[in-house]
């Protein structure tokens, strides 16, 4: 299942090139894996630690799009490959397997 984090104040936790942040805007947040990324022990974590109230918010599957880690284009998960460091589109993929340089 993948997940958004809301804030009490119903902001969504997002980062960009300034770091970490909270957001109105959904289609900004990040979104996780709830069992691969440990989103429940993560929380209560934070929560204990922090004292930060947090709490995960399912993702409609429709919604949920990858991003390629070399080209950066967004795409579906379906269409995703793992090599092991970096989630990767599969032409960029088909490109590392070719030889060919990769432009990140």
């Amino acid at each position: 299942m993948k997940v958004r984090i809301r804030n009490a104040e119903g902001k969504y936790l997002a980062s960009d090139d300034a770091g970490w942040g909270f957001s109105e805007d959904s289609s900004k947040a990040l979104v996780l894996d709830y069992v691969g990324h440990n989103v429940a022990q993560q929380l209560a974590i934070i929560r204990q630690s922090q004292g930060l109230s947090l709490e995960a918010v399912e993702v409609d599957p429709k919604e949920v799009l990858e991003s390629c880690d070399v080209c950066r284009q967004m795409i579906s998960p379906f269409n995703t490959v793992f090599d092991g460091k970096s989630f990767i589109c599969r032409d960029c993929n088909s490109a590392k397997s070719l030889g060919r340089r990769l432009n990140p």
